[in-house]
């Protein structure tokens, strides 16, 4: 039969049926009559023939039957019917079936949730033509961490003698710039590109051109506009190409629009404006370092040549990298030699863009999440299974019937995984708008500034495809064993004895006793995480962080040149003390409790003491505004503060913190810290701080005057702390105005309290917690539920022998320790097996937690006398029940 046949045979069928059940009716009387005909003929009567032609034929309905399991679309109509039935079936149980499709849809959706942030963060490629033929670059010694920032010295040989790679590119985030449109100006993030940059990326403009290797040169002041920010800033409007906007105050004339779908390289780090690194000495007055074979800073990112493999590439880039860096390091300090030796180069794909500090940093706690969360829908799909095994009990007569009037086996199967797939078809739909809610939600959680986060979070193909894949498993896993189970032929030995024996017992227990394991396992690990999360509440930074309203400022986002920047600074400083109600103002470089910028040196003499190359402290460092210690609660523990007096004509001096104190010998007060082109004079020691993170270790800190340096030494982004009375949303209009007055063209960003600040700073730790909680609980009570139902089922199965029991004079105290005693068996099993992955599964989480073992006594201990507190209270009920049986009434049970 051709194709086109059986489609129409298959439209015939399924549209016209009523039409070929008569015609089948036809067929098959007349093969009857044609059958008698022939036997009348052969001499038998007409009532012998009828018979024989019947026993010949078969039944009519059954011959019918077979043939209609045989033609085309039969198996579609038969699904049709088992959809039919299994909706029938659900509507008569609205609550199992509530019950059910609320777990599922949880477990699938919020497994679908941290499936979208990880595809988004770890796992998707960037939306450019091969991205596969991308690679990345980064440097280190063997063993060590690698560092993913090149110099360009390096850079700069590698593209010129490579053989290997088609093009070699790189770029640099410089940060915020402050775009002016004819007299609106606002900020924005640009990125430095070489002039292969979307060469190496193979990139089409949306609109005019992108830059090339042509404005890669001194006095090209050029700019092509991120896709997103086009359509957001100048409407998408086509008369953008060729328009000049400034870039802090500096004329740039827009020559392109990048394609839509593009946000750059890296995750977690949008930009808006890409323009070339020889147009930055005109935004930063100075010439980028070029020339530092020791200066890292350059993300580099390659295309291999058709048919080359990347070790290849690497093998060959890692030999001119080596030859540059030792020739460099001729004459250098034995650190910059002993670096240069050891140092290698190394490349990987870059097919999901360079390397990203919001995947290296989210990742690996998204993977935990996503195996905590798939131990949920494990759970949520046992405990189904669990109820379906109890359903398809009271379906005992129907199987057996269908079973006798000759249903075959893989048919009543087919009904019940009908069944299930209506089931966890329902969740998954459900599931998917779990998915895009959550992950969206569960992104400003965990990422405090989402919105600048250019993830792609939706019902994509990706998504839907993930989705259909845990629907299918969850199926099976809660379908199949009811299914097998329900149609057992050791089930059918006699009618009263139908699904009550001990392997369908221990069948039930099984499944119970591994609900109760991974709930344990998922309330050990809130426990943790909520310990975790109150000792990074309770830690003390060093700081006091009650009333404190932090906000960031550039100066040169208003067009301030190096000279002006610190004056502009004091100005505003000046202004903020007459704020009413700000208490104190200060100013820093690095902003508290946060890892936006880390600066750290070295210091080869301290006191009378010079230190050898390897013998150096490496101490981070800050420069602040007077006042500062005193504004954010950090105790002066000697010497003094610094004033007024400290400024660029004034003897040079530094504030250190206790553990910098203690490489001093003696009193440090008064000796001389020589960090290598000048020494200055220690005049404080302060406590110790968390210097960036809360969770990272007191380490050495040194504090330089902000006001000491020269115009070209001074930092231009800068974040003023207030210390207020009152709250927060009173005094900040003030605040803003005082800004306005010190220097109308400023912009404020950032804007802060310092709790928040800290808050945000361990928010995956947060996220953990909450998830890890919420999720606990659930699988607690869906466990719970689960015991509950395997005890009113045992209770129900066993009426009759509870009545006998209490006929006989037992006491009902005796009757509910029976049931207790049975639950308890299966719990404490189910609480034992926890207990061992326990052991295993906490080393998973080790490096998520802060200020508390793996092992902790008490998160084990809480989780599991809460596990089994709530376990005996879903037994003692069903016990209550069958401790009140009427006795009369259990002996006339069937």
């Amino acid at each position: 039969m051709s194709n086109l046949s059986r489609l129409r045979s298959l439209w015939r069928n399924l549209i016209h049926r009523g039409r070929v059940d008569r015609d089948l009716d036809d067929e098959v009387r007349g093969m009857f009559d044609l059958l008698v005909d022939e036997k009348r003929r052969s001499g038998l009567t007409l009532e012998q023939a009828r018979r024989a032609a019947t026993i010949e034929l078969g039944r009519a309905d059954v011959l019918k039957d077979g043939i209609r399991d045989v033609k085309a679309g039969a198996f579609l109509e038969t699904w049709v019917q088992d959809v039919r039935y299994a909706v029938r079936l659900l509507r008569r149980g609205p609550l199992f079936a509530a019950f059910a499709i609320a777990s599922l849809a949880l477990g699938i959706g919020a497994t679908g949730a941290i499936f979208s942030l990880f595809d988004g963060i770890a796992l998707r490629r960037l939306n450019v033509p091969e991205a596969g033929r991308l690679v990345v670059a980064s440097w280190g010694e063997p063993g060590g961490r690698y560092n993913y920032s090149l110099p360009y010295p390096q850079f700069e040989a590698i593209r010129q003698r490579s053989t290997t790679l088609d093009s070699v590119s790189w770029h640099y985030p410089f940060g915020r710039v402050a775009v002016g449109v004819r007299d609106d100006a606002e900020t924005a993030d640009g990125v430095y590109v070489s002039g292969d940059y979307y060469r190496t990326l193979r990139l089409a403009p949306a609109l005019g051109r992108l830059i090339d290797r042509a404005d890669d040169r001194p006095g090209q002041t050029v700019a092509v506009l991120n896709h997103a920010y086009w359509q957001r800033r100048f409407g998408g409007r086509t008369d953008v190409i060729g328009t000049t906007i400034s870039l802090n105050r500096i004329p740039f004339t827009v020559i392109g629009v990048e394609p839509s779908g593009f946000s750059g390289t890296e995750v977690g780090r949008p930009y808006d404006i890409s323009i070339p690194i020889q147009a930055s000495p005109a935004l930063n007055e100075g010439r980028p370092p070029l020339n530092g074979a020791f200066t890292t800073w350059l993300y580099v990112l390659a295309r291999l040549k058709p048919g080359v493999t990347l070790a290849a590439a690497e093998q060959e880039s890692r030999t001119i990298f080596s030859q540059v860096t030792i020739d460099a390091a001729s004459g250098a300090s034995q650190f910059d030699q002993r670096l240069a030796r050891q140092s290698r180069l190394r490349f990987e794909s870059g097919a999901r863009g360079s390397n990203s500090d919001l995947r290296d940093g989210y990742q690996k706690w998204l993977r935990l999440l996503l195996m905590l969360l798939g131990a949920v829908l494990l759970l949520a799909s046992l405990n189904v299974a669990t109820l379906l095994l109890s359903r398809s009990d009271a379906r005992q007569r129907e199987i057996a019937t269908r079973l006798a009037v000759g249903a075959g086996r893989w048919r009543i199967v087919r009904q019940f995984l009908t069944e299930s797939l209506l089931l966890a078809a329902c969740a998954g739909a459900l599931g998917v708008a779990i998915a895009v809610w959550g992950s969206r939600t569960l992104l400003r959680i965990a990422i405090p500034a989402a919105e600048r986060a250019p993830l792609v979070l939706g019902a994509d193909w990706r998504l839907m495809l993930f989705t259909f894949g845990v629907t299918a498993v969850t199926c099976l896993l809660f379908g199949l064993l009811p299914a097998l189970r329900a149609t057992s032929s050791r089930r059918f030995v006699g009618t009263r004895q139908v699904g009550g024996g001990r392997p369908r017992r221990l069948l039930d227990r099984t499944l119970v006793a591994a609900q109760v394991a991974i709930s344990l396992i998922l309330l050990v690990a809130a426990g943790l995480f909520l310990r975790t999360l109150g000792n990074l509440w309770a830690q003390d930074p060093g700081y006091n962080r009650g009333n404190v309203l932090m906000l960031s400022a550039d100066p040169r986002l208003a067009g301030k040149k190096a000279d002006d920047v610190a004056r502009t600074c004091r100005r505003v400083l000046d202004e903020l003390r007459l704020v009413p109600g700000a208490l104190s103002v200060t100013m820093s470089a690095v902003r508290p409790v946060s890892d936006d910028s880390y600066f750290v040196t070295s210091f080869r003499k301290i006191g009378g003491k010079t230190l050898t190359q390897d013998q150096r402290v490496r101490a981070a460092f800050n420069h602040v505004a007077p006042g500062y210690f005193g504004t954010l609660g950090i105790p002066l523990l000697a010497g003094r503060e610094f004033d007024e007096r400290d400024t660029t004509e004034s003897p040079k001096v530094v504030i250190i913190s206790e553990r910098m104190a203690r490489h001093f010998e003696g009193n440090p007060i008064g000796q001389r810290l020589d960090q290598g082109p000048d020494a200055r004079e220690v005049v404080g020691v302060v406590r110790d701080v968390r210097y960036a993170r809360v969770k990272d270790a007191e380490r050495e800190v040194v504090y330089f005057p902000a006001f000491q340096f020269p115009p070209k030494g001074f930092h231009t982004s800068q974040t003023f702390e207030i210390r207020y009375a009152g709250s927060a949303a009173d005094i900040l209009p003030s605040i803003r105005e005082a800004v306005f007055r010190a220097e109308p063209a400023l912009t404020i960003f950032r804007v802060k309290t310092l709790e928040r600040q800290t808050e945000e700073s361990f928010a995956r730790e947060r996220l953990l917690a909450l998830l890890t909680s919420y999720f606990g609980a659930f699988a607690v009570l869906l466990a719970c539920i689960g015991l509950y139902g395997l005890m009113s089922y045992a209770v129900t199965q066993r009426t009759a022998e509870m009545g006998l029991r209490l006929a006989l004079g037992a006491p009902p105290s005796a009757v509910r320790w029976l049931v207790v005693r049975e639950s308890a068996w299966t719990v404490i099993a189910g609480a034992a097996i926890g207990l061992a992955a326990v052991a295993a599964v906490v080393r998973l989480v080790q490096s998520q937690l802060f200020g508390v073992e793996p092992y902790d006594p008490a998160a084990i201990a809480g989780a599991t006398a809460l596990l089994l507190g709530m376990a005996f209270a879903a037994a003692y009920l069903p016990a209550q029940r069958a401790s009140r049986i009427d006795p009369l009434t259990a002996l006339r049970h069937d």
